[in-house]
């Protein structure tokens, strides 16, 4: 049958009856075919249409809560919120760590799911390109709204970059600024904060380390924990305490460390490790007024999601921030703004070099390696290779949730007063329970057991910290509380200090504060008794 296909073969063995039946199992075969792939290119990239779908259905079934004015203190109308945005039900723990990771809300979860429903089907260029227009296009635009930046115009794209996390952003600024030799340790100083978090501290004292800087060149504005005042000597220093009475004592240490040579500040606006909240506004305009050149980097990974931060009257020159804490957005993406007003992102050289979620590289838009060029903005931080297209669509549903979009009345505004007010709450619970651990605790002093700010209420929003008694230690604290009573929070080594850190955000309660407080001091009570086990737990995660 060298010259005999197997078709001819049959059509000779079963003569012409065999044949035409052949003929017509093929053709309906072929027809069978045919309709699969007119089915299958009926359903080819729509991405953009069913994600559009998804935002009017959630913006639709949003409108019965139109009356709710979400008034920071309205218990009754934050509760449906939290109900109908968080499947509380499903928890088998309740989380109160918003410092660190948070649930996400309901519909950032249904558009992921509804993306890699997509990429299960379709992983085309065409489709990722629908993908890419949703998340750096339409999303950013959203974040870019969000963040009280939407009437500047600039494309949402030249302000901002989808990154990692905030990790990843503040390495991205501290490499960066380096590389482009705008930072020269030789005659240059960064100033820092010691409850900064690692990535915006040691990271640059372990550059001063291996790189042999000069002692100077790194500036450390410190914190006497526990206190609510420091000597003259002390505030020379630039030492400021846990408690200050008013913003004036951290303008005051701050001022200590900053000179002529300074060319970076970078600060975490607000402190995951002693809960307090800078006033970065009026800092930026101190700091202006020594050097207007200096790059002023805030480190929003406790603030962007919590704070209006109205980005647009800020002269800030970057922040960076994650979704997956106090936003309640998707998980492992993080957020990286360069203020185009200062050409901030001009003073960078990236760390990485690929493609962007376009797939198109830097040359592709005109910019040319060979020619040592790449986008004077924001831009030049985006070209990451591939991401997870999933989550980075899910950054748009975080935005549209955060202005109202999906459920009305919700604003960045609205978010800062209830995060503040549960932050009251949690005070007022500490306040009401640590004496049943410290005998001596009053309101008053409540800075010699609580590091967070309590004098001045302006000066933190909702992380708050405390000390673990002594011989109790903080890693089994968070353990008893999590196997006894499924409640989630965190532990802490801060400045040779063991803390407990309790961090409420809008998907908590009021009665989640209060729960979570009584429960870990219940805890450390039957631990001081001996009851529940002790000293065997050092980490974070046992």
């Amino acid at each position: 049958m060298s010259n005999l296909t197997r078709r001819n073969f049959l059509k000779s063995s079963l003569g012409a009856s065999g044949a035409l039946l052949l003929s017509s199992t093929a053709f309906a075969g072929n027809k069978e075919k045919n309709e699969e792939n007119k089915k299958v290119g009926k359903n080819q990239v729509k991405a953009l249409k069913e994600i559009d779908d998804l935002i009017n259905k959630l913006e639709k079934e949003g409108i019965k809560f139109k009356a709710d004015q979400l008034d920071a203190d309205n218990e009754a109308q934050w509760d449906r919120l939290v109900e109908y945005y968080f499947d509380r039900d499903d928890y088998s723990c309740l989380s109160v760590n918003a410092a660190n990771l948070c649930p996400s809300m309901k519909p950032v979860s249904q558009m992921e799911d509804l993306v890699r429903d997509m990429l299960k089907k379709d992983i085309s260029f065409p489709m990722r390109g629908e993908l890419a227009e949703a998340s750096l296009s339409k999303g950013l635009d959203g974040i870019k709204n969000w963040l009280g930046l939407g009437k500047q115009e600039y494309e949402a794209d030249y302000l901002m970059a989808l990154v990692a996390n905030s990790t990843q952003g503040n390495n991205f600024v501290n490499n960066g600024l380096m590389a482009s030799k705008f930072f020269n340790p030789e005659k240059d100083n960064v100033v820092v904060w010691d409850v900064n978090h690692p990535t915006n501290y040691q990271a640059w004292e372990y550059r001063k380390a291996t790189k042999g800087w000069s002692d100077d060149s790194i500036r450390i504005m410190r914190t006497k924990m526990f206190t609510n005042s420091v000597s003259a000597e002390e505030l020379k220093k630039g030492i400021l305490p846990s408690d200050p009475k008013s913003e004036d004592d951290i303008i005051s240490a701050l001022k200590q460390t900053v000179d002529k040579n300074t060319k970076i500040v970078t600060l975490s606006w607000q402190s995951n490790e002693c809960g307090m909240l800078l006033p970065m506004e009026r800092i930026v305009h101190e700091l202006r007024a020594i050097n207007k050149n200096m790059h002023i980097h805030a480190d929003c990974a406790q603030t962007f999601g919590v704070l209006d931060l109205k980005l647009g009257d800020l002269d800030v020159d970057s922040i960076t921030g994650s979704f997956h804490k106090w936003p309640c957005g998707p998980k492992m993406v993080g957020l990286l703004y360069m203020n185009n007003k200062s050409n901030a992102a001009e003073r960078f050289t990236p760390s990485e070099w690929g493609y962007d979620e376009h797939i198109k590289t830097p040359e592709e838009y005109g910019f040319m390696a060979k020619d040592g060029v790449i986008d004077p903005n924001a831009k030049r931080f985006s070209y990451l290779g591939q991401q997870n297209d999933a989550t980075l669509v899910a950054t748009w549903m975080t935005a549209l949730f955060h202005t109202g979009k999906l459920h009305p009345n919700v604003t960045p505004a609205k978010i800062e007063k209830r995060i503040h007010y549960l932050g009251t709450k949690t005070k007022e619970a500490l306040f009401k329970n640590l004496p049943k651990i410290y005998p001596d605790f009053t309101e008053k002093e409540a800075y010699k057991w609580i590091s967070t700010p309590t004098t001045d209420d302006n000066l933190r929003s909702s992380v708050f910290l405390f000390k673990c008694p002594q011989g109790v230690q903080a890693g089994n604290v968070i353990n008893n509380v999590y196997e006894k009573h499924q409640l989630a929070i965190a532990n802490l080594k801060v400045l040779g200090h063991d803390l407990i850190r309790i961090s409420p955000t809008f998907c908590n309660t009021a009665n989640d504060v209060t729960q979570v407080v009584e429960a870990t001091i219940d805890v450390i009570s039957n631990m001081q008794k001996g009851k529940l086990a002790n000293n065997t737990i050092y980490r974070t995660y046992a």
